[in-house]
């Protein structure tokens, strides 16, 4: 139950949304909220988000995997799941490469529709499987990102609950486990929208006293992903890494930016 305290719902897709309550006052940069009254009467509502989260993997498949396409409708076989199975044996880090999932300019922490991806530590050594997973872990640090914001601002995450295209790898679900520290529950309903409604309405006929009520009521767990916290410390050096990347790129993206913009307008 998201309305919980402690808790902040993890909805994965095209992008990624992540908001929670809190029964104090949150402020501070780098996120959206606190929201009085936001969602629940008498609580604060905060909101995290990644602009491009599995929009950015598709990109990768669509553009640098045709053969695994090809093979998926062949076979019938999730086109994911089939690279999935390929990069499994990349190790945490991905040999040092590590890339920002910042391909449509940044939500969360920045706001910064400027923003564009960076990749670094790319060398001959890497493959296409090295890419794929790199852009996993991109995501997972974007999440974790967000999450230091939140805990300067007082706001600690003990628990996400998922649903969405991300949490449908297992693999990828125990990722973003890993990398933030942060257990995650799969609830049985995966469709959030169409649950959330049905919760909505019965706390609105009076068949619940409460939202949270409802919602205790009606969300069961279908699985609980603990993270591992051994490879959370071997991930920490990357998260680290990525959180410094792009601040220090900044100014030279937006630069490139503003050129690019401007040709663009002079040739129309």
């Amino acid at each position: 139950n998201v309305l919980r305290p402690g808790k902040m719902s993890l909805v994965t897709g095209s992008s990624h949304v992540m908001s929670g309550q809190s029964p104090d006052p949150v402020s501070g940069p780098g996120f959206f909220g606190g929201y009085t009254d936001g969602v629940v009467p008498g609580q604060y509502t905060v909101e995290i988000s990644l602009v491009s989260s599995g929009s950015v993997l598709a990109w990768f498949k669509n553009n640098f995997c045709p053969d695994i396409t090809l093979a998926a409708e062949q076979t019938g076989l999730n086109a994911y799941d089939i690279m999935n199975s390929r990069s499994a044996d990349i190790p945490i880090g991905c040999d040092g490469l590590i890339i920002n999932e910042y391909f449509q300019g940044n939500r969360t922490p920045y706001s910064d529709s400027k923003a564009r991806g960076v990749m670094s530590g790319l060398s001959l050594a890497h493959s296409r499987e090295h890419m794929y997973c790199a852009i996993q872990e991109a995501v997972c640090y974007g999440v974790e990102a967000n999450l230091r914001m939140l805990r300067n601002a007082g706001f600690a995450v003990e628990e996400f609950v998922g649903c969405g295209g991300a949490m449908k790898s297992r693999a990828w679900a125990q990722m973003h486990a890993d990398v933030t520290g942060v257990p995650i529950t799969l609830p049985e309903v995966g469709d959030a929208v169409t649950l959330g409604s049905c919760i909505l309405a019965a706390a609105g006929a009076g068949l619940y006293p409460s939202v949270q009520d409802a919602a205790d009521a009606m969300v069961h767990e279908r699985e609980h992903i603990e993270p591992d916290m051994e490879k959370h410390d071997r991930y920490a050096f990357y998260a680290d890494q990525y959180c410094e990347q792009y601040p220090l790129m900044q100014d030279l993206i937006h630069r490139t930016v503003d050129h690019v913009d401007s040709e663009r307008e002079a040739a129309q």
